[in-house]
């Protein structure tokens, strides 16, 4: 402890929170905020997070607007904010390899956590659109293409999406269709459904993009979706190519600091190195070449990928969460309401409906922080990977199809963690909660698009659920469980009829909080799940439907519910795991953890406890009654920690631009401030003597 502790002190930006109206539950905390923070994040981080917020709060280029800014104001704004990033240089210098991914995904959250639209466009233009180009590039003049986007002598996009199709990529419909003749290929959409659309950058900005196609061979075979690099507008003039027309798509809901932009291709062509080749190329004559035998193991390497995206998402929510729960557990600590007669009215954070509302989603953002992070370790090896030649391709594809399962499992359950979450913060802060001074509203509309983008979240549940049905057919699933570097099928039991041997034990609460009891509930639910699922399926196909059918007809309540406890169940493993790992964690740490991994757990397992008893798992009252008691108890367990819980992980004041969750507590002061320098806030309005007017002649 005492170690963590000297280090925590020596680092100056961890400054100790002003006096004020939250020190009465900051001095209940059972450990130190200052060691929870650098048992979460690692000194080197802290540190960056420190540089780049700093940076921004003195450069008057990022300060809030005091109103809301125009569509053209906004996106003006946002992007001279990218080109002063691009100066400020945070990540330093770098060219077409891979940099620091880590650092570079950090500053992403950074960013996001003071605007989620000045993230995603820095991180489009300098990630999305180099890592997309790089994890398929296999010629020079793709690297000059990435040394190119870094430098920003150009703008990239991403344009996967059609308006005809989104998570089914495999149904896209732009075809690139290589002509000998001209050494070229021609991309083209044959009708309004396969223009490229959504992608940010694209409807004012971009001149280059990365697009996803059908590749077509002379022969008329078609070889599956491949990437290319090519350029959409002259950067001259910002004007587009002949054969491709781009248009805006106009307002949404938030991130509206980005152009979401729609294009169409009309035969226009590119060059034969357009295609990115790592995994298939065209001779000069037309044929196509592929190190992969197996289409589905190419298009597995391919998934791989493309997986980045939503591994960023899960740690996106997260972050989202951080804040918006910041703000509402300080908000709820100095906000006073009821009470006994002639006492003094209580903080609501006092009250169990407000625990058990705010409590289990800062359980969860811990786990998700924790197993979002991993994830993207996980991610980075993978992608290096693909530059060791000693990796085979089967392992490459294997790994491929493993981080794609587990991004689309992470990236639904935490983007509907931190939209319900960001909800029950902005109702626990009442009234108060609605002003855009309280900060949730635009937080709240900015998260939500990570429900949708990136895959449909139920349609990336279906694909998880297929490759875990799959799997349990398999009768060397057993071994398979052991081979899987990513521990994606560590809920396996060491026998194939472990399911009906097990029910739950727990008798007592101190049984129940043990962790073991906790894991194995859940390795019971996912096996139960998996094999329930699977009978449902072939049920479906005996019942004469066809597989496609058979699937989509094994959703509801049986493969949709499958995923959600699976990666439930991995983030609560590998959480644990880690916790267990961490031999020199000091005790007061390791028990808050703890107590948060059994609120998240038991927390989410209420909601299937309807499965433990029609599993047989549960019978009784005593299965419901002891894990509700369970979550009641880790919720009042929590509530002197729970400040100094957002306090360890909150963003600075500047970021979080709250009136109800700065870190001095002072509430109404910070109200009043926000509500009186609204502009014109003491002057009559403009339209007065009109208003007069009427109201005279009601008179």
């Amino acid at each position: 402890m005492s170690d963590l502790l000297e280090r925590a002190n020596q680092l100056d930006f961890l400054k100790d929170f002003p006096e004020g109206p939250l020190d009465a539950y900051r001095k209940q905390a059972t450990f130190n905020w200052k060691v929870m923070t650098l048992v979460m994040e690692a000194e080197n981080v802290l540190k960056f997070k420190h540089k780049v917020w700093s940076t921004l709060e003195n450069d008057p280029l990022f300060a809030p607007p005091p109103t809301k800014r125009s569509l053209l104001e906004e996106r003006g704004a946002i992007l001279e904010q990218v080109f002063r990033l691009q100066e400020l240089n945070f990540l330093g210098e770098r060219s077409g390899d891979i940099g620091d991914p880590m650092l570079t995904n950090v500053l992403n959250v950074c960013l996001g956590q003071v605007d989620w639209s000045l993230a995603t466009r820095r991180s489009v233009t300098f990630d999305f659109f180099t890592n997309a180009v790089r994890g398929q590039a296999a010629l020079e003049n793709h690297f000059d293409a990435l040394e190119a986007a870094y430098k920003m002598k150009l703008i990239g996009c991403v344009a996967l999406t059609e308006i005809g199709h989104g998570t089914n990529t495999r149904g896209m419909k732009t075809r690139a269709t290589y002509d000998p003749q001209q050494q070229k290929f021609i991309l083209h959409c044959p009708d309004f459904e396969a223009a490229k659309c959504w992608a940010a950058n694209m409807g004012k900005t971009a001149t280059h993009a990365f697009v996803m196609a059908q590749l077509y061979t002379p022969d008329g075979d078609c070889h599956g979706l491949h990437g290319f690099v090519i350029p959409i507008r002259d950067p001259r003039t910002m004007l587009t190519y002949p054969g491709v027309t781009i248009f805006d798509m106009g307002e949404k809901i938030g991130l509206n600091g980005l152009d979401n932009g729609v294009m169409i291709f009309d035969n226009y062509a590119v060059s034969r190195e357009s295609l990115l080749s790592k995994t298939g190329s065209i001779t000069p004559d037309g044929r196509y070449v592929s190190a992969y035998k197996d289409p589905n193991k190419r298009f597995g390497a391919s998934l791989g990928n493309l997986s980045a995206a939503r591994i960023g998402i899960v740690q996106f929510c997260s972050a989202n969460m951080f804040t918006a729960l910041t703000i509402a557990i300080r908000y709820s600590a100095v906000r006073r309401q009821f009470g006994n007669p002639g006492e003094l009215e209580l903080p609501v954070i006092e009250y169990q409906m407000q625990q058990w509302r705010l409590f289990p989603y800062l359980a969860a953002s811990y786990v998700m922080k924790f197993v979002g992070d991993q994830l993207y370790q996980n991610f980075v090896t993978f992608a290096m990977s693909q530059f060791n030649p000693d990796i085979s391709k089967d392992e490459l594809a294997t790994m491929g199809i493993e981080m794609h399962v587990l991004s689309s499992t992470a990236k639904p359950i935490t983007s509907w963690l931190a939209r319900d979450a960001i909800q029950e913060c902005r109702e626990a802060c009442g009234g108060h909660g609605y002003l855009s001074a309280a900060g949730i509203g635009k937080l709240r509309n900015d998260n939500d698009a990570n429900c949708t983008y990136e895959g449909d979240n139920n349609v990336l549940l279906q694909q998880a659920s297929n490759w875990l049905i799959t799997v349990w057919s398999n009768p060397k699933r057993h071994e398979m469980r052991d081979s899987m570097p990513l521990n994606t099928l560590s809920f396996l039991a060491n026998h194939s009829n472990g399911i009906s041997q097990q029910t739950f034990q727990s008798q007592t609460l101190q049984d129940v909080l043990n962790p073991k009891s906790l894991l194995e509930a859940y390795k019971w639910l996912v096996q139960w799940l998996l094999q329930s699922s699977s009978e449902k399926f072939h049920s479906n196909l005996q019942s004469g439907k066809d597989s496609f059918t058979a699937r989509n007809d094994s959703q509801v309540y049986n493969a949709r519910t499958l995923s959600i406890a699976f990666f439930e169940h991995y983030a609560l493993d590998r959480f644990w795991f880690g916790l267990c790992s961490q031999q020199e964690l000091p005790q007061d740490i390791r028990q808050v953890l703890t107590n948060l991994f059994l609120l998240y757990g038991y927390w989410s397992l209420e909601k299937h406890l309807a499965i433990l008893y029609q599993g047989g798992y549960a019978t009784g009252p005593r299965a419901a009654d002891l894990i509700r008691q369970a979550i009641l108890e880790l919720c009042g367990s929590i509530k002197g920690d729970a400040v100094a819980l957002v306090d360890a992980v909150s963003p600075p004041d500047f970021v979080l631009n709250s009136a109800l969750g700065k870190s001095d507590g002072m509430v109404y002061k910070n109200l009043y401030l926000a509500m009186s320098q609204t502009p014109a806030a003491f002057e009559r309005t403009s339209d007065w003597k009109e208003i007069s007017k009427r109201l005279k002649a009601n008179l």
